[in-house]
């Protein structure tokens, strides 16, 4: 399970974008991922939000946290596969004040799974967002 969250150092990095969505898992301050298994709506009445667990960060998804991106920024990142069976991703963002014009952010670095290839866009994604 420990796989479909994002790693703590990216997690914190959107914390500090302002990610503050409700999550299934959570980072303890030491980096080390918590996250409810069974029955969360049921035997929960909360999800972990970074406002409302400062000490703690939220730890999203991967699907998550490219959603975020998506809505929050207007940045979208696409994973490709190869012929050959290696991985690249491809970053896309509209800009607002022109709906005809995108900036496209083409990563032609290839990674030999599709894991380093989302963990790498995630990077990216952070950075680009980081930098406006």
């Amino acid at each position: 399970m420990n796989k479909e969250f994002i790693p703590y150092e990216q997690a914190l990095a959107l914390k500090e974008l302002g990610f503050d969505e409700p999550c299934f898992g959570y980072y303890e301050p030491n980096g080390e991922l918590d996250y409810v298994e069974n029955h969360i709506l049921k035997d929960f009445p909360y999800l972990a939000k970074n406002s409302e667990w400062q000490d703690l960060v939220a730890a999203p998804t991967f699907s998550q946290a490219f959603r975020w991106f998506r809505e929050k920024h207007n940045i979208d990142g696409l994973l490709h596969k190869t012929v050959e069976g290696s991985y690249y991703f491809w970053i896309t963002e509209c800009e607002y004040e022109n709906y005809n014009h995108y900036k496209y952010y083409n990563q032609m670095v290839y990674f030999n799974t599709y894991e380093e290839a989302e963990l790498a866009c995630l990077n990216k994604l952070i950075e680009i967002i980081k930098t406006k």
